[in-house]
């Protein structure tokens, strides 16, 4: 048997369903349903009692589990200790949100391609929404987003969310002077307002923090890339809401100012996100400390 085939094995303990655990290691259903008959016959004993669609655990398969899950474990711990000590080999496939994969990533990821270069890891950028589904549908072991992830709906959903930062939404404009003072929402209902897509945890936490208001924000255009957001408040006079991150030089350098918008509070998390099914993971373990690490040197 494979290190793969335990995980299989375990996965579907947690899901009890060959269809969702086959959705989660990219296989057919068939094939998980094969590998358990093969690890009955292997075993001569039953594992899992039929109803319906779903499988129930017998309690030698609990057993088993409780066994294969050091072994999977183990396994990923070893691959720690081959080569020199401390090195980690392996791969790592994530999911970020633009303003986290833009702006707080990159650097990140350079300082760890530089700690550990055996480890590869590749990284797409998405909205809120299309990461938290390609983490639940297993293409990737760990989602980093900015929208606003209740921890009952992350356990609802079999994740584990732990708050990576504090972040602070901010409305900016080239106009110096319209950001001259504090302004009310009504003030500014006026402006060509550029918003990020359906989606995007950006947009959602700016509205869910207007409340009721929402509605009478007029959206002049949407688009999916903060950059591009960026070079019509620059060049065009419109109106956006950005992650200070993602405008610290403009606001810096005086290209772009923030607009204090009274009665409305901005502040925000960032979130790491993973799948509770998925077995632990030395390198996954590794890169999450090394971000929260290099957080905390930075904030």
């Amino acid at each position: 048997m494979k290190i793969r085939d335990l995980e299989i094995f375990l996965d579907l303990l947690h899901t009890k369903s060959p269809t969702l655990t086959a959705q989660n290691f990219k296989i057919t259903q068939p094939n998980v349903s094969v590998l358990i008959r093969n690890i009955e016959k292997m075993l001569g004993i039953t594992l899992f009692e039929r109803l319906g669609k779903r499988l129930i655990p017998t309690t030698r398969a609990l057993y088993l589990g409780s066994l294969w899950v050091e072994v999977v474990q183990s396994y990923y711990s070893s691959l720690e200790a081959l080569g020199e000590e401390g090195v980690l080999i392996g791969e790592i496939n994530l999911v970020a949100t633009h303003t986290i994969g833009e702006y707080f990533l990159p650097r990140i990821l350079f300082d760890f391609a530089k700690a550990y270069p055996k480890v590869k890891v590749n990284l797409k950028i998405y909205n809120t929404q299309e990461c938290l589904n390609l983490l639940k549908n297993g293409s990737v072991e760990l989602a980093l987003v900015e929208g606003e992830i209740g921890l009952e709906y992350a356990q609802s959903e079999g994740l584990i969310r732990e708050v990576l930062c504090e972040d602070r939404l901010i409305v900016a404009s080239n106009d110096f002077i319209l950001a001259s003072k504090p302004r009310y929402i009504d003030e500014l209902l006026d402006k060509k307002w550029i918003f990020r897509e359906y989606g995007s945890g950006l947009r959602d936490s700016f509205l869910n923090a207007l409340g009721e208001l929402k509605k009478e924000v007029p959206i002049f255009l949407e688009l999916d890339r903060t950059t591009a957001i960026k070079d019509l408040v620059v060049n065009k006079g419109a109106i956006a809401v950005f992650s200070e991150v993602a405008i610290e030089q403009e606001l810096k350098n005086g290209i772009l100012f923030s607009i204090e918008i009274v009665n409305l509070n901005l502040e925000r998390h960032f979130y790491s996100l993973k799948r509770k099914s998925h077995p632990i993971n030395t390198i996954l373990m590794r890169f999450e400390e090394f971000i929260n690490e290099s957080l905390q040197n930075k904030y």
